[in-house]
Parts: structure tokens; sequence; C-alpha cells
């Protein structure tokens, strides 16, 4: 063999044992380069409102119950004043994707492989109805009618008592949360599935 040719074939090696590097390399960085992508756009999302809950609150306004002197006074009266007003607010389940983390992200080493560990859902109450609305209404004989401020002051302790009854049962938050987790799961999924993944996704606790 001549020294020419020779060194033909030990550069071909050469080229061949860098090009097999190279792509080692390569399949090595590629799914990194997939999961910081889309990590990034994920976390872009930020807050993701997934399930909203309407909550309604009814109360009454009434003569009847007074005590003291209103009871004295109430007894000398002719007639009948009854109102009653229902009033909603607002509970919404969402997800706050910027605390989602890089680790949360992994996909295998064929690239066609994706897990996603997404953020805890959370719930917030999120606005009420600007005035209650008039279920009925029945004021006759010498009662007095009911007025603005005794429909507001009633919104108020309505408001109150409903976040209270919120917080101090599981239940409401629980349904929403279980709700909210199955939608983020199938949503996810379907966005993973589109952009060629097969996947795994769930929902921190």
């Amino acid at each position: 063999m001549t020294m020419k040719r020779k060194n033909l074939y030990i550069w071909i090696i050469v080229a061949v044992a860098v090009a097999a590097l190279a792509a080692g390399v390569w399949y090595a960085v590629q799914p990194r380069r997939q999961e910081l992508r889309l990590f990034s756009e994920l976390r872009d999302m930020q807050s993701l409102v997934l399930a909203e809950m309407s909550l309604n609150k009814v109360g009454e306004i009434s003569d009847e119950g007074a005590t003291g002197v209103a009871a004295v006074v109430n007894s000398l009266k002719i007639g009948k004043r009854v109102a009653v007003y229902s009033y909603n607010t607002y509970l919404e389940a969402y997800m706050d994707l910027s605390e989602l983390t890089a680790a949360d992200v992994a996909v295998d080493g064929r690239g066609r492989f994706a897990k996603l560990v997404l953020p805890p859902v959370r719930t917030r109450f999120v606005g009420r109805d600007m005035e209650v609305v008039e279920e009925h209404y029945r004021v006759s004989g010498l009662r007095s009618d009911v007025s603005p401020r005794e429909r507001s002051q009633l919104k108020e302790l309505m408001n109150a008592s409903l976040k209270k009854e919120v917080e101090g049962n599981d239940e409401y938050r629980r349904m929403l949360t279980e709700q909210a987790r199955a939608k983020a799961v199938g949503f996810f999924t379907a966005l993973l599935r589109g952009r060629g993944y097969e996947c795994e996704v769930s929902v921190r606790e």
C-alpha cells in the first residue's frame, strides 16, 4: 500500500469518527433544546383559568324577628314588610404557569416522548354581581319601603357570609379543583400531541 493511499484511509477513518461523534453530540443536545423550547412556550402562558363556579346567596329584609323597642314599634304598625334578594359571587380555578420549572419538562432521547408536571391548581374569588336581584317584595299597610341603604347593607352581609361558608367548606374548592385538574391534563395532552409528542401529563398537588 502506498503512503498516499494509506494517508487517505486514515483521513476517511478520522472523518467517519468525527461524523459519528458529531451525530452523538447532536442527538444528545437535541432533546435538551426541545425541553427548553417547550418550557419557554408553556411558561409564557402565565395564568391559565381552567374552571369557574357561580355561588348564590339569598337574604331577607323583614320587620319580623325584631327585638327591643323595634319589636314594640313593629307590633303597632299595620301590614307586612318582607323583601327577599339573591346575590351571586364567582370563584375560579387557575394555574400559574410562571411556577413551572425547567425540571418539570422532560423529553426523551429520541425527542418523541414528553413528560410534563404542571403547577398546582389554585382558587380565588374573582368578582360579584353589582346589584342584588329582587326575588320577592311585599310591603303593605303602614310599613315603609325597603331603602337602597338596606339593600346595600344586605349585599355586604351576604357577600361576607358566602365567603365564610366557602372558606369553611372545602367541598366547593375540591369540586372546582378536580374539574380544573382534569381540564388541564386534557388541554396539555392535546397540545403536546399536536406537536408530535407522545406524552404523560400530571398536576402537582
